[in-house]
Parts: structure tokens; sequence; C-alpha cells
């Protein structure tokens, strides 16, 4: 018998969203006031899978439109993650813990 009965169900993957809070901490948790260089760059990411998944009874964007929205959320992504990287240079050239 090769079924396993009683193995539990893989857990569901977790929403962009909360992934995208997550992430958040970690760069506050690294950079401290240095993340706000890339805050402008998360709040999108954040607007727009809000939008790709609106809360409540609001209607899904088009086909087309949630398209546009990943193409945008990939973008942002990439760009916040050289800022990202820079930004992390940066503290680490700028002498943290040199104390």
């Amino acid at each position: 018998m090769s079924r396993r009965l009683g193995a539990p169900p893989a857990p569901p993957a977790p929403k962009p969203l909360t992934l995208l809070t997550a992430l958040e901490q970690r760069v506050e948790e690294a950079l401290g006031p240095l993340r706000e260089g890339a805050q402008p760059l998360l709040d999108d990411v954040r607007q727009a899978l809000v939008a790709l998944d609106p809360p409540g009874d609001t209607m899904l964007p088009s086909p087309q439109e949630q398209q546009k929205l990943r193409a945008k959320v990939t973008a942002t992504l990439e760009e916040a993650e050289d800022v990202l990287e820079a930004l992390q240079l940066g503290a680490r050239s700028g002498g943290r813990g040199s104390d």
C-alpha cells in the first residue's frame, strides 16, 4: 500500500502581501533608517498587489490589467533589489558597528 493515510496536506502558499510585509521587516532589520531609500518602491509593489487581489467584494481587474500589474510588480521588485543592494553596501561601508 503506497498511500499514506493521515499525512497532513501541504500548507497553503503565503499571500503576496504577507511576503511583502516579511520583506519590509527584514529590510528594516538590515538597514534601519536607510530603508527609506527603498520604501517608495515597496509601497508601489504593495499598491499593485492590492489591485491584483482587492479586498472584499471589489471586482478583479481585467486579464489585460492583471498582466500589466504583474509586469509592474516584477519591474518594481527588480528595481528595489538594485536599490536595496546599493543601500546595503552603503550601510556596510558607512562604518556601521565601528564604535
